[in-house]
């Protein structure tokens, strides 16, 4: 098997990561369109974004954003899940958002996925489910103080 290299996100990869994102079981766009404006204002403006690549193929992606206090986020390629992507993803983001000085991160996802087992194995903490959309919030916890 090749070698996974991860690295920042460029606005050229923009396009695998909407085919990423537009071709997931889980957590799949419903009412919402993103558009490639949408990523480049994520990546770009907004926050940063890591891309996974196995043989030059991006295979996974992740985006945070400082402004939003958000991970808008973490996508992996069906045929490479489970194979530790989207946690070193979130590891990077995470490492990231802190770095930064973001003070309360968040995410939501829908429940009883893939995704909301990474979030709490990884430590996230549930901090509520919103009634519109059933969709659960979970909060980074917090780095230990001195």
């Amino acid at each position: 098997m090749a070698a996974l290299c991860y690295r920042v996100a460029r606005v050229d990869d923009i396009p695998a990561m909407m085919s990423i994102r537009n071709n997931v079981r889980e957590n799949a766009l419903v009412h919402a369109v993103i558009g490639h404006e949408d990523y480049v204002q994520a990546m770009t403006v907004d926050g940063r974004a890591w891309v996974c690549e196995r043989d030059g193929e991006v295979v996974g992606f992740a985006c945070g954003r400082k402004t939003q206090g958000d991970v808008w986020a973490l996508f992996v390629r069906e045929a490479h899940e489970g194979r530790g992507i989207g946690s070193a993803l979130m590891e990077r983001v995470e490492g990231w958002m802190v770095e930064v000085g973001v003070d309360r991160i968040w995410l939501v996802t829908a429940a009883e996925t893939r995704a909301e087992r990474l979030y709490r194995h990884r430590g996230w903490i549930e901090a509520g489910v919103r009634a519109k959309t059933g969709e659960v919030e979970f909060v980074f916890p917090a780095p230990a103080g001195p």
